[in-house]
């Protein structure tokens, strides 16, 4: 396993898993790291008793990475605009 698929596995995963609940409100979760996979009707997701979508990790760990790059690129913009004009 490469160490880019690992970083996207751990930390996209984790990001994922803190951020989506709090901007979907709830509406979207990330199945558990240690969850035995079961067939899902759709490739990467699936809808819970409630309603709720639920992520597989693998999706899971692209978004989440993603969003980590998003952020990145915005306070590098950030960050440019405030000091890097002269």
């Amino acid at each position: 396993m490469s160490a880019f698929k690992i970083l996207v596995d751990l930390i996209g995963y984790a990001v994922a898993r803190a951020v989506l609940p709090f901007l979907s409100f709830g509406r979207i979760y990330v199945e558990p790291f240690n969850a035995v996979s079961q067939p899902l009707r759709w490739p990467c997701y699936r809808r819970d008793a409630n309603g709720r979508f639920e992520l597989r990790q693998g999706a899971a760990g692209w978004i989440g990475f993603g969003i980590c790059i998003l952020v990145l690129l915005a306070a590098a913009l950030a960050i440019y605009t405030a000091f890097g004009r002269a």
